[in-house]
């Protein structure tokens, strides 16, 4: 199928172009149920015209059934200066929980798909030194090259840059590091990964940070100007306690709340129809409330959402059509809008 997908791309010429779409198609994935293509956006266009993703989408159909998927990324175009402080990366969003167990990794990495898919170049950094779970979300367990410099060049799938301390031990194999060590490997993987290798620097990088107030966390607020910080909890009081201590922590350290993600908010029984809100309900609504933050989405429990990051197919890219995904382009589309409104003001 994927040949096929090539070749119905071959000679497509874009509309209003001279360009062939088969010379900018930068990555390919046919499974059993959809189509992702990622292209990359030539360096004298700001903006990929509607017109080229209905002309790709009709030549693929010829030769494909399945729905399609299409993502544009923006190259050097648009050399913007990082604010970040960290090379080749212009924001920086740390997703935090202060808990583990409320599936802030899962979150994480399905929203920077979703923010992937509004034409940004996103990266997403497991910072997650004992239990790292991007490479089993991925599928990715390969260790990363490293130039000659002793830089790490991050993994690249699902059109997004990746890197994890998982990538670099063992699948099985278990951390026992003290606090030096562990601030040691977080700062190596700040400042010691070529993000933006290929030429092409991060509009945003998510940071999926480890449960707990510590020294990771700590680490990463002082190496790196962080935009802002997205907390994931459930609406049960123990999972609150802690996503409490981890609002605090940020505000302590002067980053910016960008919002509240309430995982696991009910479960819709396929059987009887009904929401069975099993964590309690509204617990996220009414602490964004008490905080004065906004609750920037609420995603339910899902078989299918638990079973794509257990086997590495993540759900965004599975299920784009599913109510789901459309929760998580909602909150991508509220932090695109904060962030630019703070690159306006800063």
């Amino acid at each position: 199928m994927e040949s096929a997908i090539r070749q119905s791309l071959h000679d497509l010429v874009l509309p209003g172009t001279t360009l062939l779409a088969l010379n900018l198609l930068e990555y390919i994935q046919v499974d059993d149920t959809k189509i992702f293509l990622v292209f990359k956006l030539p360096d004298d266009f700001a903006t990929a015209d509607k017109s080229w993703e209905k002309a790709i989408q009709n030549a693929c159909e010829q030769v494909c059934a399945l729905p399609i998927m299409i993502t544009f990324h923006r190259h050097k175009a648009e050399q913007k200066k990082s604010i970040s402080g960290i090379t080749g990366v212009h924001h920086v969003i740390a997703v935090a929980s202060g808990k583990g167990g409320v599936g802030k990794s899962s979150i994480c990495l399905n929203l920077a798909l979703a923010m992937q898919s509004l034409g940004l170049n996103v990266g997403v950094l497991d910072a997650d030194i004992y239990g790292p779970s991007l490479p089993t979300m991925t599928g990715v367990f390969e260790k990363p090259e490293a130039t000659p410099q002793k830089k790490l060049i991050p993994h690249h799938k699902f059109g997004l840059k990746l890197m994890s301390m998982g990538f670099m031990v063992p699948k099985d194999a278990a951390i026992i590091w003290r606090g030096l060590m562990v601030q040691s490997a977080v700062t190596q993987m700040l400042g010691d990964v070529l993000w933006d290798h290929d030429g092409t620097e991060l509009d945003i990088l998510f940071i999926d940070l480890p449960p707990g107030t510590g020294d990771a966390q700590l680490t990463i607020a002082q190496k790196s100007n962080l935009s802002g910080a997205v907390i994931t909890t459930t609406a049960q009081e123990l999972a609150l306690i802690d996503a409490r201590r981890a609002i605090k922590m940020f505000e302590k350290v002067n980053i910016p709340i960008l919002g509240i993600i309430e995982n696991m908010s009910h479960f819709h029984c396929p059987g009887c129809g009904l929401d069975s809100h099993i964590f309690t309900k509204d617990g996220a609504h009414d602490e964004s409330l008490r905080q004065k933050l906004p609750l920037l989405g609420e995603i339910p429990i899902d078989i299918a959402f638990r079973e794509s990051a257990d086997k590495g197919e993540p759900f965004f890219l599975k299920y784009p059509s599913h109510p789901i995904s459309d929760v998580f382009i909602n909150i991508a589309q509220q932090l695109q809008s904060k962030i630019s409104k703070e690159a306006m003001h800063g």
